[in-house]
């Protein structure tokens, strides 16, 4: 069986909501404490990572660990590449790229821009064409939802997207972040989860945004032959 500890949209060192780089730090090392305890050591972070001194911590804390990276809009190819050995496309300052177990394909894209460009998505099309089950990781959801922090920060070409996925036979596994929910919907052979936030949650609204500072989470992602699970831990920050 792989286990797969997903992490997204840690946010250290940023000025918002916390005026400070501790209360980020903390939450963070908390849910790299639980991951330990679950003894996982293979982790995907779906991006927005942090600013600054946060970036450096980020990839000390998890020195040692089997660590994947997609890119979110908060994060920089220059200051996140350097801590890097693979994936990295240095013509486009893009970081996608795949990898599989025996059943399975782990593809890796990247959205920080905002968008998949029209090079990442003819990429996404060969790499679709597999026999294996198939498991995308990305900052941002693919699949829409009825929410105002949806309309505010979608993936700009999310239909383009979504129709190339929906268009293969495989089943198709989107594990993403971005929006700072816990949701998970379906479209045809495709499944999109996305995963809580490090750093703090959005309240579910159709009308407005709000903050909810009072948990961290992340998800543990198990598969066993070609068949994918997953559950979400929330964590108190309650000091």
């Amino acid at each position: 069986m792989i286990r797969i500890a997903h992490i997204t949209d840690s946010h250290l060192d940023e000025s918002f909501p916390f005026k400070d780089s501790i209360s980020a730090r903390k939450r963070f090392d908390r849910i790299l404490k639980h991951i330990e305890d679950q003894n996982i050591t293979q982790i995907v972070c779906t991006g927005d990572i942090g600013e600054n001194d946060g970036v450096p911590y980020f990839f000390q804390q998890l020195e040692g660990k089997d660590l994947s990276i997609t890119l979110g809009n908060h994060d920089t190819f220059l200051e996140t590449v350097k801590y890097l050995n693979t994936g990295a496309r240095h013509d486009t300052q893009q970081i996608y790229y795949s990898s599989e177990s025996m059943n399975t394909k782990f593809i890796y894209l990247d959205s920080s821009s905002g968008t998949i460009d029209s090079n990442q998505l003819n990429w996404l099309k060969q790499e679709l064409n597999t026999t294996k089950s198939i498991v995308i990781f990305i900052h941002h959801p693919i699949i829409g939802l009825n929410l105002m922090v949806d309309s505010v920060g979608k993936l700009q070409n999310r239909q383009e997207v979504s129709n190339t996925l929906t268009q293969v036979p495989n089943p198709i596994t989107i594990f993403c972040g971005h929006y700072h929910i816990e949701s998970s919907v379906s479209l045809k052979n495709v499944t999109q989860h996305i995963t809580p936030a490090i750093s703090y949650q959005i309240k579910k609204h159709q009308d407005t945004i709000e903050i909810d500072t009072t948990s961290s989470g992340y998800r543990i992602i198990e598969i066993m032959e070609g068949q994918v699970s997953s559950t979400v831990n929330r964590i108190s920050n309650a000091d």
